[in-house]
């Protein structure tokens, strides 16, 4: 018995160094016809061996880090974009040919969301980041802007698509809530979109969208006050760069959507001011969001930590 586990043991041990092998020889190959065109990716065929590499580790489960960082960093030099590795994950398989021009290169929606979490443990573990384009700093993989989407970070286009699992996953890993030159905040999308909704013929009240709503309660876990970009032209002018949601959206506010504690009618919670702060230092160090296991702290404020419960 002992015996026939260890030649399994073994059996595993000599599959997982042919995989690795494989993808080196993948990454080795991509780079060989670079080279022999002047640093410059063909793309096509000569480029997509890079995603075989890329299945051949996720359905693996290749631990080196190393070679799974070496991968990314081969994909982002030649595409500054990981939205490949993205799009199956928010709209699912059918629709990537459509968007994009490629077949997927994962079975179904739920295998690419598996995938999309793979490579964000690997790209935290090997602390990548990536000049890019239209940002003056250096962005995390979650954060890398979506080429085909104008240059739109991959939160937002979860939320334009009102996809609250991937966005609760993208949250869980420390995506930007920001808001930036080329787009409104998350929130100010969200907020934006629910404002448009008015009282129909028929009905007592103003019927959301449960996806949207759903995507709001999320990022609501992840802000102490939700705030609203004043614009340009006001904020030179008076020196108020921001207004809290109740301030610009009173109707929202009081359709009991916001919690009064995040729409600025009241301060937050103590406990949700310390998980928002606690995020922040995991964040910084690379700890989002597998380092919340390690705190020495009951399940349930884990739980709480991770977003997974309010």
């Amino acid at each position: 018995m002992n015996h026939g586990c260890l030649t399994l043991s073994a059996e595993n041990l000599d599959k997982q160094d042919v995989c690795e092998r494989i993808v080196l020889s993948a990454l080795r190959y991509h780079n060989i016809t670079m080279m022999e065109n002047g640093s410059v990716c063909l793309l096509g065929k000569f480029h997509n061996v890079l995603y075989i590499a890329a299945k051949l580790c996720y359905d693996w489960d290749i631990g080196n880090n190393e070679i799974v960082s070496r991968l990314l960093n081969d994909i982002f030099y030649c595409e500054k974009t990981f939205e490949r590795l993205l799009v199956g994950a928010i709209f699912g398989t059918r629709v990537t040919h459509f968007l994009s021009g490629w077949k997927c290169d994962f079975d179904d929606r739920e295998d690419n969301i598996r995938a999309l979490v793979y490579f964000l443990n690997h790209a935290i573990s090997g602390r990548l980041e990536y000049r890019c384009e239209s940002s003056l700093i250096k962005r995390r993989f979650i954060d890398v802007p979506m080429e085909s989407y104008g240059q739109v970070l991959p939160l937002r286009v979860a939320i334009q698509h009102g996809a609250p699992d991937i966005l609760l996953i993208m949250l869980r890993y420390g995506a930007s809530v920001e808001s930036d030159k080329l787009a409104p905040s998350p929130m100010e999308i969200i907020l934006t979109k629910l404002s448009e909704f008015e009282v129909q013929p028929g009905q007592k009240g103003i019927v959301y969208p449960e996806q949207l709503v759903i995507c709001l309660k999320l990022l609501l876990r992840t802000v102490t006050t939700a705030c609203v970009r004043t614009p340009d032209h006001i904020a030179n002018h008076i020196g108020i760069l921001s207004v809290s949601l109740y301030e610009q959206y009173p109707n929202l506010a009081n359709q009991n959507l916001i919690p009064p504690e995040r729409s600025g009618v009241c301060p937050a919670e103590l406990k949700h001011l310390c998980r928002c702060r606690i995020r922040e230092i995991l964040h910084a160090n690379w700890a989002l969001p597998c380092g919340i296991k390690s705190l020495q702290i009951p399940g349930s404020l884990r739980n709480y930590l991770d977003l997974l419960q309010d």
